[in-house]
């Protein structure tokens, strides 16, 4: 028997500073988060791709302060139609190809809304896509909503990088890795910053050793679905 884990790194176009190449760094069974912004984003993600990653869109939506904490352009919103939020989704799903899923960027106001959040969710069911809730809301309804529209979900049991320096950061992996042995699967998701993707490399070096296998989340996803 083995423990997956699935490790997500999100706002690579986005992370403050950072590393010229993290593909060269991360082992290609990290999947990797990019919001649909930044210069030569579609060549970027085709490189990840290359790299051996699974990559997701990262899709910007409402957080309770907006708009003081503004997400960026195009953002999903509760004071907007179906109609309207399903326009932008497919501005936003135009940003670059190949992702094998959609992810949220901030959005707990959003994400806190079935109303809302509902029609875009059908709209992914739609195209084939997973849905990741990278864990930061503990009033996210995604798991409900997911489950409703028969769309394949996963949500990140820990938040690598809450606290961003190296021993925290290895603190949170380890438990990630206890619930992995305890379920047989978990996943965990982390920023772009250069600490996350330091001590990411190093635990994903050691961790089959520890009888802990680094997967994509697709593999997470099957895995969940079939048990």
């Amino acid at each position: 028997m083995w423990a997956g884990t699935a490790v997500q790194l999100f706002d690579l176009a986005q992370a403050p500073n950072p590393p010229r190449n993290p593909f060269a760094k991360l082992p290609g069974p990290v999947t990797l988060g990019f919001a649909p912004y930044g210069a030569d984003l579609d060549r970027t993600a085709a490189r990840a791709r290359e790299s051996g990653h699974e990559l997701l869109l990262q899709v910007p939506m409402e957080p309770f302060d907006y708009p003081d904490n503004d997400p960026g352009p195009q953002t999903l919103l509760t004071s907007l139609d179906v109609a309207q939020n399903v326009d932008r989704l497919h501005w936003l799903m135009s940003r670059f190809q190949g992702y094998v899923g959609i992810a949220n960027f901030m959005g707990a106001r959003f994400t806190s809304s079935e109303q809302a959040l509902a029609p875009v969710l059908k709209e992914a069911a739609k195209r084939g896509l997973i849905y990741v809730d990278d864990g930061t809301s503990a009033r996210s309804v995604a798991s409900q909503v997911a489950g409703a529209n028969n769309l394949a979900f996963a949500k990140a049991d820990v938040v690598l990088d809450t606290l961003p320096t190296a021993a925290d950061v290895d603190r949170a992996l380890n438990r990630l890795e206890a619930i992995a042995r305890d379920r047989g699967v978990a996943v965990g998701s982390a920023n772009a910053l250069p600490v996350s993707i330091e001590r990411i490399a190093k635990w994903a070096k050691a961790a089959e050793s520890r009888g802990v296998l680094l997967v994509p989340i697709t593999a997470v996803i099957a895995r969940a679905k079939s048990s």
